[in-house]
């Protein structure tokens, strides 16, 4: 059963440490420090592979004497929508002042897996590593749950995925790896046009475990989210909430649970930036590392007489949406000179595309051929200067519209899941507050940071989405 609240940002807390798997009590037998703690966040992001935690500590029993910096850190977090339990590891303590007989200082925490990952490396050809079973979703899955590698308890969450991978890792980190791999993986099914390959994927944590999802997935997920589902950690579905930017009622604070405390506009309408990053359109190349003179420009040819050429406006269609039908696509908003400039293009991206030297039979005798082909499959980044040039529209439309919103802490809600915001116009028509249609509407959640401070807990937002909803 959840608390009750006096105010939208209570919370109840508790913080104990493990060492070697036991934990550490005084010599009363009392193992919880939330009485030491002045300051806690947690953050979470689909653009890092481990959750962070911090811990500011005022301490005047000595307790820093007795910490060798490695321990396990079991924060408990209770609000009015949820329970939570971070385990995190300690890596560094910082921050470290005396005044008198008391000790200031901050412990830095992240996940197990991500201190693992650290001492961890691949090396072979993926066919051998994870027995012929080189789709994405199950190269990552052995990688972070066999017991070889990460072996980690946590949910994996992931989707189909359309391509294969063999190549040879050369001595990477796992989470390097993944990330690699991430760059080059085609979703199985998806596209708001038909055939329209899809890829751009993301792999973070949050409390409910790892993902290893495509931005569009991520997107078509929050779309489907409703008021109504309850959040299933085991499923990966997460409860859909509303917040809304209002004012506070006197005397009825319990119930501002759901009521925005602030709001940033991080990046508004910079266009300027997106034209030198060439977030708009460009120019995609890929580059034999063998010769030049076969680099793949484009599906289409093999010189490099003409670059591939990307432009938003071509790709917008194959791409989900935030909001789905509803919205539209921001440029569409500018004046027709700068639609102009934006479909300039002038940035270049790069990759190199992989050795492909067997794919002609080893040996060539008169009529006769000898060793045999290297099969299809070696081929499957054949198309890296479409990917290449998909994955950045898709990852740089996805930061079109950006909030950073503070709510009372909800530990309910998920990096990589959505939330529902509701924003009136500075402006009232009458005594009416009209709805700001371009601000308001769903959002993806692309970082969480909850705070605590003086025995109250706020979640910060930050909040992104490629679409600007059509007026009603």
């Amino acid at each position: 059963m959840s608390m009750r609240r006096v105010d939208s940002s209570d919370v109840k807390i508790g913080l104990k440490i493990k060492r070697d798997g036991t934990y550490v009590e005084n010599k009363e037998g009392s193992n919880d420090l939330a009485l030491l703690v002045k300051a806690a966040f947690i953050t979470e992001s689909i653009g890092q592979a481990t959750l962070e935690g911090e811990f500011v500590l005022e301490d005047a029993s000595g307790l820093i004497s007795t910490l060798n910096g490695s321990e396990i850190w079991e924060l408990k977090l209770e609000t009015i929508h949820k329970k939570a339990t971070y385990k995190l590891r300690a890596y560094t303590i910082s921050d470290r002042v005396r005044a008198g007989n008391v000790e200031a200082y901050t412990v830095k925490c992240v996940s197990d897996e991500f201190l693992k990952n650290e001492v961890l490396s691949i090396f072979g050809n993926t066919k051998t590593l994870f027995d012929n079973k080189v789709e994405a979703e199950n190269i990552v899955e052995t990688l972070l749950e066999d017991s070889k590698y990460l072996n980690t308890p946590k949910k994996l969450h992931t989707e189909k995925t359309l391509n294969k991978h063999v190549f040879v890792a050369s001595n990477w980190r796992i989470f390097d790896m993944i990330y690699w791999i991430a760059k080059r993986t085609v979703r199985a099914t998806g596209g708001g046009a038909k055939d329209a390959k899809q890829n751009g994927f993301l792999f973070w944590e949050n409390i409910m475990g790892y993902h290893f999802k495509s931005i569009d997935k991520m997107i078509d997920d929050v779309n489907q989210q409703s008021f109504e589902q309850e959040t299933d950690i085991n499923a990966g579905k997460a409860k859909l909430y509303e917040y809304t930017y209002a004012p506070k009622k006197s005397g009825d604070e319990a119930n501002d649970d759901m009521k925005i405390e602030g709001i940033v506009f991080p990046a508004d309408r910079d266009y300027l930036t997106g034209l030198r990053q060439g977030a708009w359109s460009g120019f995609s190349v890929g580059f034999d590392p063998n010769m030049f003179a076969n680099g793949k420009i484009s599906k289409d040819m093999l010189t490099a007489t003409h670059a591939h050429e990307y432009d938003i406006s071509e790709f917008w269609g194959k791409m989900s949406h935030v909001g789905k039908s509803t919205s539209k696509n921001p440029v569409e908003t500018y004046d027709e000179d700068i639609k102009k400039l934006i479909q300039n293009p002038k940035r270049i991206r790069y990759d190199f595309l992989p050795n492909r030297m067997y794919d002609r039979p080893r040996w060539k005798v008169g009529g006769f051929t000898f060793g045999g082909t290297v099969r299809e499959e070696s081929k499957n980044y054949d198309e890296i200067p479409y990917l290449q040039s998909y994955q950045h529209l898709r990852v740089q439309s996805l930061k079109n519209v950006q909030l950073l919103v503070v709510v009372p802490g909800n530990l309910d809600l998920y990096s990589g899941y959505g939330v529902e915001i509701r924003i009136p116009k500075t402006k009232p028509v009458g005594s009416r507050m009209e709805t700001d249609y371009k601000y308001s509407g769903r959002y993806v959640i692309s970082g969480i940071r909850h705070k605590y401070t003086d025995e109250t807990l706020y979640t910060e937002l930050m909040l992104v989405r490629d679409s600007v909803p059509l007026p009603k």
